[in-house]
């Protein structure tokens, strides 16, 4: 391990704690890789979940869920399952359909006139939509007798034709998932930028290609989960739930409800993964809820495997027709894509399910200079689990695309791969630069970051060990992929989407009268380290080291109305709130240490635990012992300073701020068996300041696992009766510690000029780019077979099929 001291790199490997903290006391901390805060209490199993709290007088849910993918509900009989020992109660959709408002996303209509809403009922009431939607609720004294009685409750079903399919779903005599929409077009995204006609007709060279991706999902090591509890004496309602976004459910649950959100409390424990999923509000978490709330007991709720397989949230089924046109030289001249999104039965709440499509196919200029776009999203309802935000959203989708197009077009024109995309790409000398759809992109590093990762690679040597590979009768491939990603999005930019959701964050510093800080932040961590890379920020501006912070996140009694963290949005929205709230409090102590010390504040600073003069770095004063002064001894304030040591900031991002990467796969096929093997997977990556190395790259590694699932294994598959087919892990394969190669990263940084530090999102990077770079490698590694490569995962299955219908064929 390695620490930031005075600009250098110290070995910290064997470092006692000591130690650490006087390195870090002499050196700033953004940028310093010293160990996670959060460590001890993960490694040694001191974390709390959702499921370890054990209320007195709980009770368990346990829901009946449906067995079809679209049918008629004609009754239920719950009578013998109300008679089992230990049930306390079953309700119907119907029982609480006046008491539990359906989950509804609603779109601005001025910005998205082509959407359709749809209600969401938390239980089933006339029809079901998928195998999976909940029908029924059993409260019992323990998990074991509510699925027992789940079990005994009689359903009559009528049966309707499903849609499974997303193209056939597009027919005039399709099955309608939504009567009152007279189609399944959830929301149509379209728009044309430039002369895209005049682009593609002088072209000297076009390439289209159509690409399927396979339905998969976050699947976090702990599925979802709530337990919520009423306080009669106080009204209070309090909900503990595996969630991301504390506030946000808290605001929903009042909202779906209609209780007063001043007497919701939620609180987010320690939450085992979320990537998006864990975003949202469930119609489970707003059954627990209504029932605490009439029972007045604890009621817990925790997830199966099978439910979260089959019931949670899916993403990233999608059908491509992408067309690159180009000159003769490779330069861009227009770009068309359609993207049609099969999004499931409902709109999941409160992003709303056609944010996918619309993201993958407007993202697909990425990060080349593009004269010309067209694109249309078409979001599109199936009998099938809804699909929700995943890390990264559509974004794989539209660089799997464009990255394919880049290699198709290089190959027609007998260019290099890697050179088409050098001629193409926004010089760093070009920002800020305004893109084709109106972003603008702040600072950046596309070019070096190809160039940096192919000199990893041995871009050269590598591609003169392909040729003798394949010389032995052996397929490797190398596969390039690149994108542009805007992180930390803007309350603007959602209100462009005509979305109802806010971008910015709050925070609160508070320092004790033993100089030690406390920081309630709205973000909320899974993962993402925020006790260390947060505290790194406060150690920064306040001048105290990193064991004096405490990090506290997750309740929404004790922390400032927050958005929570996704969308790469945790180190920029946090790190900006308490930035600004840091410097609220350093502002008022430097004035009144003025006062005590006769020097002007503009000639002191805080930092190794003191306030010194700034000219020559003197110690003037402990922080500890100026923090007693001012909080015990408050008398001796300034007549114009308020007593307190505390300050709260709100801070809202720019629209967006851009990061970038280039992914490398080296990959080698069997073509007897179509087995894809990763002999290495290069990252470059641009977040702008990294606040800590060793928590981007633990992002990255983590990312690119998960881009690997979504390329080679991971697929919800469903049978054209719209019955679930990879209910278990048996049978819905992810990869594991042996199918990952360590990754092989590099770091650019081009600060943001728009925010503290200049720091830039990280978290979703990872994710993006494997299907590309492992989709392009695959197809170099079977150029020989002149395979087509136009869909993901890319299974043993698939790829050997693909093989032999060219063997066939020659």
């Amino acid at each position: 391990m390695t620490a930031s001291q005075g600009g250098k790199r110290v070995n910290m490997s064997s470092t006692s704690d000591e130690m650490l903290d006087t390195l870090t006391l002499s050196g700033k901390m953004v940028g310093a890789q010293v160990r996670r805060v959060e460590d001890p209490r993960v490694l040694l199993g001191k974390s709390q979940y959702v499921d370890d709290l054990d209320l007195p007088n709980s009770v368990a849910l346990a829901f009946v869920r449906s067995p079809y993918a679209h049918a008629r509900i004609v009754s239920i009989d719950a009578g013998t399952a109300q008679n089992h020992s230990g049930v306390q109660l079953v309700l119907t959709g119907a029982d609480i359909a006046e008491a539990i408002k359906p989950l509804r996303v609603e779109y601005d209509p001025a910005k998205a006139p082509t959407h359709k809403p749809c209600d969401w009922p938390v239980l089933a009431q006339d029809k079901v939509r998928f195998v999976g939607e909940a029908v029924a609720v059993v409260v019992a004294t323990d998990r074991y007798a509510a699925e027992d009685a789940a079990g005994l409750i009689d359903v009559e079903y009528e049966p309707l034709e499903p849609v499974s399919d997303v193209e056939q779903a597009l027919a005039a005599d399709a099955p309608l998932v939504h009567e009152e929409w007279g189609d399944n077009v959830m929301q149509t995204l379209q728009a044309e930028i430039g002369d895209v006609t005049t682009a593609f007709q002088t072209a000297d060279c076009v390439v289209s290609e159509r690409l399927t991706t396979g339905r998969h999902m976050a699947l976090p090591m702990e599925t979802r989960g709530c337990v919520a509890s009423f306080e009669r004496a106080t009204d209070t309602l309090t909900v503990w739930s595996s969630t991301q976004v504390p506030h946000v459910l808290r605001s929903h649950i009042a909202l779906v409800l209609d209780f007063p959100e001043h007497h919701i409390r939620v609180v987010a424990p320690d939450v085992g993964g979320g990537f998006g999923q864990k975003a949202h509000l469930f119609p489970e978490e707003a059954v627990a809820a209504y029932l605490a709330h009439r029972l007045g007991r604890p009621v817990k709720w925790i997830e199966d495997r099978r439910e979260n397989l089959s019931a949670s949230l899916h993403a990233k089924q999608q059908v491509a027709q992408a067309e690159l046109a180009v000159r003769r030289d490779g330069t861009i001249l227009g770009i068309r894509g359609r993207f049609v999104g099969d999004v499931g039965a409902y709109s999941e709440y409160p992003w709303g399910s056609a944010f996918e499509a619309g993201h993958a196919a407007s993202s697909m200029p990425g990060p080349y200079k593009t004269p010309a776009f067209s694109f249309e999203a078409v979001s599109v309802a199936t009998n099938k689990t809804t699909i929700g935000v995943y890390r990264g959203v559509g974004l794989p989708i539209g660089v799997l695309a464009m990255e394919r197009l880049m290699d198709l077009a290089a190959h027609k024109l007998g260019l290099d791969p890697a050179e088409i995309r050098l001629r193409n790409m926004i010089r760093k000398e070009e920002h800020p630069y305004t893109t084709i759809i109106g972003a603008e992109v702040e600072s950046g590093s596309h070019r070096e970051s190809l160039q940096k990762a192919l000199d990893i690679l041995g871009y050269q040597e590598c591609r003169g060990e392909q040729q003798r590979a394949r010389a032995q009768g052996r397929y490797m491939g190398i596969g390039i992929g690149c994108y542009l990603e805007g992180t930390a999005p803007s309350s603007a930019a959602f209100a462009s989407m005509g979305l109802h959701l806010g971008g910015y964050e709050s925070a609160t510093v508070r320092m004790d009268v033993a100089g030690k800080v406390t920081v309630l932040v709205g973000t909320h961590s899974h993962g993402q380290s925020h006790e260390t890379t947060l505290a790194q920020v406060a150690a920064d501006e306040l001048g105290v080291p990193l064991a004096d912070i405490r990090i506290i996140e997750g309740d929404t009694n004790a922390v400032p109305y927050g958005m929570g963290t996704w969308g790469s949005r945790s180190a920029v929205t946090g790190g900006g709130a308490i930035s600004k709230a840091s410097e609220k409090l350093r502002s008022k102590m430097l004035r009144i240490a003025s006062r005590m010390t006769e020097v002007p504040d503009d000639d002191l600073e805080l930092a190794a635990g003191m306030i010194r003069r700034k000219a020559d770095a003197t110690p003037l004063l402990p922080i500890k012992e100026f923090a007693y002064r001012v909080l015990v001894q408050a008398g001796d304030l300034p007549q114009d300073e308020e007593p307190g040591l505390d300050a709260t900031a709100h801070y809202e991002p720019p629209p967006s701020t851009h990061a970038n990467a280039t992914h490398i796969a080296l990959a080698e096929v069997d073509s007897d068996t179509g087995k894809v093997t990763l002999l290495r997977y290069i990252v470059v990556e641009d977040c702008g300041t990294i606040i800590n190395p060793t928590v981007v790259d633990g992002q990255i590694q983590g990312g690119v696992a998960q881009g690997i699932g979504s390329a080679l294994y991971e697929h919800a598959l469903y049978d054209e009766n719209g019955q679930f087919l990879t209910g278990t892990l048996m049978d819905y394969l992810i990869p594991t510690a042996v199918d990952v190669p360590q990754v092989e990263i590099g770091h650019i940084e081009s600060p943001s000029p728009h925010t503290p530090h200049g720091i830039k999102g990280a978290g979703e990077g990872g994710a993006i780019a494997p299907p590309a770079a492992i989709a392009n490698a695959v197809a170099d590694a079977l150029a020989p077979f002149e395979v087509r490569v136009n869909a993901i995962p890319l299974t043993p299955e698939r790829v050997l099929d693909w093989i032999e219908q060219r063997k066939a064929a020659a």
